[in-house]
């Protein structure tokens, strides 16, 4: 409780303390930056009111003004950078005279104490390129640029997220993004990989279209083709046994037209069966000429393509869809 009633103290004193100078300095424009930063930090909107206060300290770097900015920043949660400016602030009152100490009045204390307490707590951040980095690659950190020789070495950095920018020659640009916490000591080398491109969607069976189901035209030409191949058994079925009949009646029957019993017989069946053969090739022959004018009339004969996947790969054939 002592220690926040005494830095309340010293901000209200600094108020006042720095600002005849600064309206002096600067016409009023540091004055008016200060007082909107010191406004804001009061009102906990430490993202507005910090850069305003260096915005201030940077028109007239008065020592008031860059304590209260090491006290903004210290709020929010920027330690690094209030570490660095309570330092700058020590070193300052170190120099002064001693009714410039005087003036202000226990602000020095507030800086040691603080220094003290966030020594330990602010992370530290090394950032190196890979063996294999190309000659002439740049690395930045939030848009600062680092030289070769800060390379790999630690750097005091506000607890949060930083963004590492490394630029090949071939103007590739590696951005890695890390997170320190505080109090972490991290080291971090930049991957220069390029990604590869994704693979190539593979075709499966799954996304394969299936094939149309058999049009009613396509199956007549099926039926027709049945019926002329039935009909062509049919009619050579009655022309072997009527070729057979023919040798009984040649043998059996005279030039006068006078036949034995089994020549009379033989005449019978081939006439019957002559007759059969002749309907069977006319109905066979028939089918399959109707069958074909069928098949060619039918729709979907397209060459429909069709992929499946393997464990091991896939293959590709072509099937044809009546």
């Amino acid at each position: 409780m002592r220690r926040r009633a005494a830095i309340a103290l010293v901000l209200a004193v600094l108020g006042g303390a720095a600002a005849p100078g600064v309206a002096r300095a600067q016409g009023g424009t540091a004055q008016a930056q200060f007082d909107f930063g010191l406004a804001e930090m009061e009102g906990g909107r430490y993202a507005s009111g910090c850069p305003a206060l260096a915005e201030s300290y940077r028109l007239d770097p008065r020592p008031g003004v860059l304590f209260t900015l090491a006290e903004c920043e210290n709020r929010w949660g920027k330690i690094a950078s209030a570490l660095t400016h309570y330092e700058a602030y020590i070193d300052v009152f170190a120099r002064m005279r001693d009714d410039e100490k005087a003036h202000q009045r226990g602000r020095d204390r507030v800086a040691l104490t603080q220094r003290e307490g966030l020594r330990g707590q602010v992370p530290e951040l090394a950032i190196a390129l890979p063996p294999s980095a190309p000659a002439g690659t740049t690395v930045s950190r939030d848009g600062v640029p680092l030289g070769a020789p800060s390379l790999g070495v630690a750097f005091t950095v506000d607890p949060g997220e930083h963004v590492v920018v490394a630029r090949t020659p071939d103007g590739i640009a590696h951005e890695t993004r890390v997170t320190v916490a505080r109090a972490e000591h991290r080291t971090l080398v930049v991957d220069l990989t390029v990604a590869p491109p994704p693979p190539a969607p593979v075709p499966s069976l799954a996304s394969a279209p299936s094939p149309p189901p058999p049009s009613s035209t396509r199956t007549w030409a099926l039926v027709a083709g049945g019926i002329g191949l039935a009909g062509l058994a049919v009619g050579a079925i009655g022309g072997a046994i009527v070729l057979d009949d023919k040798s009984t009646i040649d043998a059996s029957c005279h030039p006068d037209k006078t036949c034995s019993t089994a020549g009379l017989g033989a005449v019978s069946r081939a006439g019957t069966f002559g007759a059969m053969s002749d309907a069977g090739f006319a109905v066979g022959g028939a089918g399959l000429v109707t069958s074909v004018v069928l098949y060619l009339l039918s729709p979907s004969r397209a060459v429909q393509p069709m992929a499946s996947v393997e464990p091991h790969g896939a293959f590709f054939g072509l099937g044809a869809a009546w």
